[in-house]
C-alpha cells in the first residue's frame, strides 16, 4: 500500500476544529494590519504648528500654521516650544511676523483650560492697527492647538493689560480662537 494515501476502509482526518478557528483568526489579524496601514491618514510629523503671516495681493494677511520640532511631553513643554519658535521668526521668505524683534518669552503656563503667555514689553511696541491684531492672533493661534488649552492671556512683563496698543486691541480677558482664522 502507498504511503499517504488512504487505503481502502481507511478516512482521511481533517485538523481538529480549534486549528481552522486559528487560522481564520490569523487570517483576520493579517487582513486586518494590511487594511489599517493602506487607509491610514497621512500623520502629521511630529512637533508644533507655530502660527506665521502671509500676504495676500491686497496686502491683506492670514494666517497660516508652519509645523516646526518640539520635544514630546506635557502641553507646557510643548506649548513653550511653540512660542520660543514663534519668537525666532519664520525661516522661510514667504511668511512673515507681526510680532517685533526683540520680544522674549518670559513664562508660559497652562491653568484650568487657559494658557498664560507673558511677552516682554517689546511685544506691544510699533505698528497700527492691523499689526496688533496678527501679533496677537499668531500668539492666540500658537498657543491654543493643545486640546486642554483652548483659550489664551497674554500678559505684558507679568501684568494684565485691557488693550493693546493706542488702536485699543483687547487682550484683558482670555481669547479663543475662532472657527476661521481672521485676516487683518
Amino acid at each position: 500500500m502507498a504511503r499517504g494515501r488512504p487505503g481502502p476502509g481507511r478516512e482521511r482526518r481533517s485538523p481538529p476544529r480549534w486549528a481552522w478557528w486559528l487560522l481564520a483568526v490569523a487570517l483576520v489579524g493579517i487582513a486586518g494590519a494590511v487594511a489599517s496601514r493602506w487607509m491610514a491618514a497621512p500623520r502629521r510629523p511630529a512637533g508644533v504648528d507655530v502660527y506665521f503671516v502671509v500676504r495676500g495681493a491686497g496686502r491683506t494677511g492670514s494666517l497660516v500654521p508652519v509645523r516646526r520640532p518640539a520635544p514630546a511631553g506635557p502641553t507646557e513643554v510643548r506649548l513653550q516650544a511653540a512660542l520660543r519658535a514663534l519668537l525666532d521668526g519664520p525661516h522661510d521668505a514667504r511668511f512673515h511676523t507681526e510680532i517685533p524683534q526683540g520680544t522674549a518669552l518670559l513664562g508660559a503656563s497652562v491653568r484650568d483650560g487657559v494658557v498664560t503667555v507673558d511677552v516682554s514689553p517689546a511685544f506691544a511696541s510699533g505698528g497700527g492697527s492691523t499689526s496688533m491684531l496678527g501679533r496677537v492672533w499668531q500668539v492666540v493661534y500658537t498657543a491654543t492647538q493643545f486640546p486642554d488649552a483652548p483659550a489664551a492671556q497674554i500678559l505684558i512683563n507679568g501684568r494684565r493689560v485691557e488693550a493693546l496698543g493706542g488702536e485699543g486691541i483687547l487682550i484683558g480677558a482670555p481669547l479663543r480662537r475662532p472657527d476661521v482664522p481672521p485676516s487683518f
